[in-house]
C-alpha cells in the first residue's frame, strides 16, 4: 500500500472544516450569500450591511461551477455527502460511509485510531500526538523550485552566494512564483 495523501492531522482538520461549514450554513444562511458589501453601508442613516443581509462568505458564487442550484439547501447537502463520504461526523455516517479501506489511499485510518488509544488526556492534540509539523506548502514549493536552479539554498529559501553572503530567495522576486 502506498503512503496515504493526509496525515491523521490534517484529516481530522479537513473533518472539522467541513464540521463548521456544515453547522455555520445551517445556522445562518445568509452565509451563502455574497461578502460583505461595505459600499452599501452608510454610517448617517445607520444602515449596516451586516443587518442587511449584504454579507457572508459567498458560498453560492463560490459553487458557481459545481452546482446548478446553489442555495442554501443544496449547498447543505454537498457539505454533507463529503462528511457522509469521508466519515468526517460517526453520527451522520453512523459507521455506513466509506469503508476505511476504501478511505486508505486518503488517509490511514488505523494511525489514527492508535493515536485516539494512546491519547489520555482530552487537551492533547493529534498534531501533539503525531509530531506534526504545520508548513506551508506554498513557502516549500518555492524553496523546492530555487533548489532546482541554485546550488546552495537552505530549507528557508535562503541562498547563499558567499562565503558570509545570502539572499533571501522567498521574498524577493529574484524567481518567478509561478
Amino acid at each position: 500500500m502506498t503512503k496515504p495523501i493526509l496525515t491523521p492531522t490534517e484529516y481530522h482538520a479537513l473533518c472539522n472544516v467541513l464540521e463548521w461549514a456544515w453547522m455555520s450554513v445551517y445556522q445562518e444562511p445568509e452565509l451563502c450569500l455574497k461578502d460583505i458589501n461595505y459600499s452599501a453601508y452608510n454610517q448617517q442613516h445607520d444602515i449596516d450591511p451586516i443587518k442587511t443581509g449584504e454579507c457572508g462568505l459567498g458560498l453560492a458564487e463560490a459553487f458557481e461551477y459545481t452546482l446548478n442550484d446553489r442555495d442554501k439547501p443544496n449547498i447543505l447537502i454537498m457539505i454533507e455527502t463529503l462528511m457522509y463520504k469521508l466519515n468526517c461526523n460517526h453520527i451522520l455516517a453512523n459507521g455506513h460511509g466509506n469503508s476505511w479501506e476504501t478511505l486508505a489511499p486518503l488517509v490511514d485510518n488505523n494511525e489514527c485510531d492508535r493515536l485516539e488509544e494512546t491519547n489520555d488526556d482530552p487537551n492533547i492534540t493529534t498534531q501533539t500526538l503525531e509530531g506534526y509539523v504545520v508548513e506551508s506548502i506554498g513557502l516549500k514549493n518555492k524553496t523546492a523550485r530555487l533548489q532546482e536552479h541554485f546550488d546552495n539554498v537552505n530549507e528557508a529559501g535562503w541562498i547563499q552566494i558567499g562565503d558570509d553572503l545570502w539572499i533571501d530567495g522567498d521574498n524577493s522576486d529574484i524567481f518567478p512564483t509561478s
